[in-house]
């Protein structure tokens, strides 16, 4: 299976970032500016910021394995169009629809982690599907400036889209929507998956046997989960509680300028250096590829970490918002101190090892999102990742208009990193506010549900209730 979500993310990101490679390319043949280029990738973050909602409620509804099947397919035929295009409109329209098709991905790949995989190693599962986003753009910026070398880039596009179609197809042969319905699934695995949860941590005075023995056994805290294809109870969207929820908003707000950094290298990166450094663009593709390769090994590392940290401290918030805040803080850091670099090698050097902090950041953030999402995963995951969208949508046109701003007034390229080493302080910023302890629905309904037993005469809360009732019955005995 995480073979599965893995090769899903590296295909939609080598027919996402293929465009940034062929950016000056399509520039010179259909007559844009950076600005209108920057208008065009916009595009894809508009459409891929309002279907994640409603991609992520389609797996909730009709299960992830129909869900994620159709996407792969449509957006396919997306980038069939895009080779197709000749002006603005039809090629804005086209990444618009592309967006629309990949919006459901991110989602989707949540509720899978969540169905199949075990709390525990919900952090190293995270950081392999995150990697292989990376790996599928890193791949998107060497294909592109080597294949564009003896094919033109309408060809490449249609070339990528046939990858998309063949995951589509072996992907519905062989997923089940969850593990029960799978023939290969035994019962310790079922298990395994359904009931082990976090373990508290360890008493000191305890000796090395017991504690491997505690890491050996699972715990069974967790009530195993009924049997179902889909989530029907968790159909109906409360948006009302979403929004109240602090936790949530400050989520969100870390992924706009977590996404808002990453969005540079698959955008204007390849183009800025070009324009800031002189480099040809097959040399620009190929620095691309650096910070890229950084988030994976970052992305990977990030996993390990939050996994570890949960099992030997159970501290949640040291885990995810710990890790983030402090991966994202050096990544601003490292980002600043290379717009005082002079050469392109040297500046990709510092940027690169910046990206690789920025890439731990990620499986905290698939984490600490499914943590508080409750039965919510797919609407949760898909919202935060609407957040990382509209950063797209703003601040990409903002980046093509900022680079045509220095081009024609000669102005200081470092304005570019500046800006870009802002968005990771600033992410780190809002980790301060996540809690990834409380559930974002659950908590608010038990809220609703304590109120509604005031006013019918209830003055305690439930848990003082069983507990209460719990004392009575046993004095009775």
């Amino acid at each position: 299976m995480l073979v599965l979500l893995a090769t899903a993310s590296g295909s939609a990101y080598l027919t996402r970032h293929c465009l940034a490679v062929a950016n000056t390319t399509i520039q010179k043949e259909l007559g844009f500016n950076n600005e209108q280029m920057g208008l065009i990738l916009g595009a894809f973050s508009l459409g891929y910021l309002f279907c994640q909602v409603p991609g992520g409620w389609l797996g909730n509804r009709n299960g992830t394995r129909g869900a994620l099947s159709i996407l792969s397919v449509l957006w396919s035929a997306f980038t069939v169009w895009t080779a197709a295009v000749s002006g603005l409109i039809t090629m804005v329209a086209s990444r618009f629809a592309f967006g629309l098709a990949q919006a459901g991905l991110v989602p989707n790949s949540a509720k899978v982690v969540k169905d199949w995989f075990p709390l525990r190693r919900r952090g190293i599962v995270s950081a392999v599907i995150a990697a292989s986003m990376s790996i599928g753009g890193a791949l998107a910026m060497e294909l592109m400036a080597i294949l564009m070398d003896d094919f033109h880039w309408r060809i490449v596009f249609r070339m990528y889209s046939l990858v998309g179609v063949v995951w589509a197809m072996a992907f519905y042969l062989f997923f089940r929507n969850r593990p029960e319905q799978h023939p290969w699934v035994n019962e310790a695995e079922l298990k395994l998956i359904r009931l082990e949860t976090t373990k508290k941590p360890r008493r000191k005075h305890k000796g090395a046997a017991e504690r491997r023995q505690d890491a050996d056994e699972p715990d069974h805290d967790e009530p195993k989960q009924a049997v179902s294809s889909v989530d029907s109870s968790s159909n109906a969207i409360p948006f009302g509680d979403l929004l109240r929820s602090g936790n949530l908003w400050a989520i969100c707000i870390q992924s706009f300028f977590l996404a808002a950094g990453y969005n540079l290298f698959v955008t204007f990166f390849p183009a800025f250096l070009e324009f800031a450094y002189g480099v040809s663009r097959k040399e620009a593709g190929t620095y691309t590829k650096w910070p890229l390769l950084g988030v994976i090994v970052g992305g990977l590392m990030g996993g390990l970490l939050v996994d570890f940290l949960l099992r030997r401290t159970g501290n949640k918030w040291l885990s995810r918002s710990g890790v983030a805040v402090g991966a994202l803080g050096v990544t601003g850091l490292l980002t600043l101190k290379s717009s005082w670099t002079t050469t392109a090698g040297g500046l990709v050097t510092v940027i690169s090892i910046g990206a690789l902090f920025s890439g731990m950041s990620g499986p905290a953030a698939w984490a600490a999102t499914i943590d508080v999402s409750g039965r919510q995963t797919t609407v949760l995951v898909g919202i935060m990742n609407m957040a990382g969208c509209l950063s797209g949508v703003v601040v990409t046109p903002l980046l093509g208009r900022l680079i045509d701003f220095i081009k024609e007034t000669n102005g200081n390229w470092n304005l570019v990193i500046e800006l870009h080493a802002a968005f990771y302080l600033a992410g780190a910023v809002a980790w301060l506010f996540v809690n990834p302890n409380k559930v974002v629905i659950r908590e608010e309904r038990e809220g609703v549900k304590e109120r509604k037993r005031c006013r019918e005469g209830v003055f305690f809360s439930p848990s003082l209730h069983q507990s209460v009732s719990g004392t009575t019955k046993n004095l009775l005995r």
